[in-house]
């Protein structure tokens, strides 16, 4: 991987091993869901994993339906998948994802440790490794603070069990780290994308932050000087573009992409708010404390 370090290093950060510390330094400067992409692919790249396939789906029980794939494969792959229906309903895999924290090894170097695999997963094991160069490889399950949702990574690359064991042994850990960062920086950055991707003009993202706070339609009409037809046009507009079908989801949607402040988050009068819990930290209490005024910091 080739990174500029931007600021100092300290000693007390090679606590972690050099390529996982690198990644780390290169993914804080990272302004876009593209240039973390890049940073992971680089740095499976690094070692030695040409494969590398990122899916995000929206729900557990329906993961097909995924919100992104970001994925090295050759457009090749879709057809692949697409002509072929064990593709889907042997991808085990991803349904451990789904399920599971884990990471676990997949390819067919180690069709072995499959339980109960059939002839048809083995044979599809064999042929996916044959086309797209990846016999070996490991995949990271990933969540997000948000329930139902679910994600995976998974790097790998043309190696028999032996050698692939050997990079986990060497790399594994930093994998799953970065996997872990990654995530959630690409995220981040998929959701302020949004309005970019579905092309919201900067009137039509004011009036998803109006509807956001909770204004009505004639408080819209009000607060942006504007006749009730044409708010009624721009939230049409705005639907089409969102796929939102009501004023609920489009309030979730002004939260959730961060035009508007996250209720779970919301401050307080005080300066400072902890949730206490002492002791065996089975219970605790929130309390709201403020800083003597003689000893406010900047940080605080």
């Amino acid at each position: 991987m080739k990174h500029v370090y931007i600021r100092k290093i300290s000693r007390n950060e090679n606590c972690v091993p050099g390529n996982l510390r690198d990644f780390l330094i290169g993914l804080e400067v990272t302004t876009t869901s593209e240039q973390v992409w890049d940073l992971i692919v680089d740095f499976a790249a690094g070692l030695g994993l040409p494969v590398v396939d990122y899916v995000f789906a929206t729900d557990y029980q329906k993961w097909e339906q995924a919100q992104f794939i970001r994925t090295t494969l050759s457009s090749d792959w879709i057809n692949f998948a697409q002509n072929d229906p064990d593709v889907r309903k042997l991808s085990t895999f991803r349904l451990h994802s789904v399920k599971y924290l884990t990471p676990m090894t997949v390819g067919y170097s180690y069709v072995d440790d499959i339980e109960g695999i059939t002839p048809e997963r083995k044979e599809l094991l064999r042929r996916t490794a044959a086309a797209f160069h990846c016999d070996a490889g490991l995949a990271i399950p990933l969540r997000m603070n948000e329930p139902g949702q679910a994600a995976h990574l998974l790097v790998a690359g043309p190696y028999n069990r032996d050698e692939f064991d050997a990079i986990l042994k060497e790399h594994g850990w930093a994998i799953h780290a970065a996997a872990l960062s990654a995530h959630t920086r690409y995220v981040e950055f998929f959701k302020a994308e949004f309005c970019e991707r579905n092309e919201l003009t900067e009137k039509q993202k004011e009036l998803v932050t109006l509807v956001g706070r909770g204004l009505l339609d004639k408080q819209i009409m009000y607060e942006l000087g504007i006749s009730f037809s044409a708010v009624r046009q721009r939230l049409s507009a705005v639907q089409a573009k969102t796929g939102s079908t009501n004023r609920a989801e489009l309030a979730a949607l002004a939260m959730r992409i961060g035009l508007v402040p996250d209720p779970m988050l919301k401050s307080h009068s005080s300066d400072l708010t902890v949730f206490l819990s002492t002791g065996d930290g089975k219970s605790g209490s929130e309390r709201h404390d403020a800083y003597p005024a003689s000893k406010k910091r900047d940080d605080a």
